[in-house]
């Protein structure tokens, strides 16, 4: 099978670290199929290259993969109604030259807006099916805007196929009279070669860790809908004194975050180690006693999943897919945006004696995942013939 994924979620030369999650799926669905990638690279980050005197990002080979990165022309923070259409004026030349030459069985767009909403418009030119993947805040934050909802649901309406990483967004999808039928429930996967127990002490010791502290992780965007501040303002709330929290990652948010990590109770007890290699990741989660992820809005996040394959156990905003994933032998809930239970929460998780081997993963493989994907592009394809055929007939007739 031949898929033309579409997407801005790609790494690329000056982003190595960037949507590893949706890389994974793609390097696996390649090792059973031809893919071909086409990730628009938004023209600030493009410019902030030239200006840092870097080359352009040309067509790229990774694991076997083809990968075109044209650039995405927008007006920032403005007619963000608009995006879809800048979107799909700044890939149709190089989707229109992949058509036909790569000669893709099924289009495959995650994100859904704006990647979504193009891509079903250059699948319907070019005669071809399309499933949309959607991960939570493609869902959870856009929906919010008339203007946007309206085309991401019209970009779910016209698409052939949908898969959503849980149940939650499918059922928000549903609940918008979306056609059950084409929506397809498919969990992330992870990497179980990679993200197992590990002896803590060797971690710490290898990261260059205290040993006696208790350690809270986080890791992801620095963003306000991570929910990071909620978290500082519950650790301002903790009498107890002998614990630790590292931030892994970068973002927006990382000037106010290290300002409110700076004043008292928290100075001197919260690092930030900006981005870490995926790969390195088993390390941080195993060095932890307690991960932490306090969004306020999500979809699953493979985060969560990683630090469970881990055997450790997690504290969580409850939203979305994430009560789908943790149970009471593995995590402690928590309301979303609200300090005062994240505390208690936090307490309660750093003095149980949790049952490492008792903490389980409910994700599979991503050899078990990028299956389960093909086969919904084979049902995609199948419905997409069928219907095909019948309005031929039915224009014949």
């Amino acid at each position: 099978m031949n898929i033309l994924c579409v997407t801005n979620l790609f790494p690329d030369r000056s982003r190595p670290e960037f949507a590893p999650f949706n890389r994974q799926q793609l390097i696996y669905l390649s090792a059973i199929h031809n893919v071909h990638v086409i990730s628009p690279v938004p023209w600030p980050h493009r410019l902030k290259l030239a200006l840092k005197g870097e080359r352009p990002i040309p067509l790229e080979e990774c694991s076997g993969m083809g990968v075109d990165y044209p650039i995405f022309y927008y007006t920032p923070k403005v007619m963000r109604d608009m995006y879809w259409r800048f979107y799909y004026n700044s890939i149709k030349l190089v989707f229109s030259r992949a058509v036909h030459r790569f000669k893709p069985d099924i289009i495959y767009a995650t994100w859904a807006y704006p990647d979504s909403r193009a891509a079903v418009e250059l699948a319907a030119e070019h005669g071809l099916p399309v499933v949309c993947r959607i991960h939570g805040s493609d869902i959870n934050d856009y929906i919010r805007f008339p203007g946007r909802k309206h085309l991401i649901l019209e970009a779910m309406s016209k698409a052939d196929g949908i898969i959503s990483v849980n149940e939650d967004l499918a059922g928000r999808l549903r609940y918008e009279d979306i056609e059950p039928g084409k929506i397809h429930v498919v969990y992330n996967g992870i990497d179980r070669s990679i993200f197992m127990p590990v002896d803590r002490s060797e971690c710490r010791e290898e990261l260059g860790l205290d040993r006696e502290m208790k350690m809270i992780l986080f890791a992801g965007n620095l963003k306000q809908v991570k929910g990071i501040d909620v978290l500082l303002e519950a650790l301002e709330k903790i009498e107890m004194r002998d614990w630790q929290l590292h931030i892994l990652g970068r973002g927006p948010e990382k000037v106010h975050l290290e300002k409110m990590a700076s004043r008292p109770p928290l100075s001197g007890k919260v690092f930030f180690h900006g981005s870490v290699p995926h790969n390195d990741m088993v390390k941080w989660f195993n060095a932890s006693d307690v991960f932490c992820l306090p969004s306020l809005h999500e979809g699953t996040p493979n985060v969560i999943l990683e630090s469970l394959a881990c055997s450790i156990p997690v504290v969580c905003s409850d939203t979305g897919g994430i009560p789908e994933i943790v149970t009471g032998d593995s995590g402690i809930l928590f309301e979303v945006g609200n300090s005062r239970t994240l505390s208690e929460s936090l307490v309660k998780a750093l003095t149980r004696e949790w049952d490492r081997s008792s903490i389980d993963c409910p994700a599979e493989t991503w050899t078990k995942n990028a299956q389960r994907v093909t086969d919904v592009f084979d049902i995609t394809i199948r419905s997409f013939k069928r219907n095909a055929s019948g309005t031929h007939h039915a224009h014949s007739s």
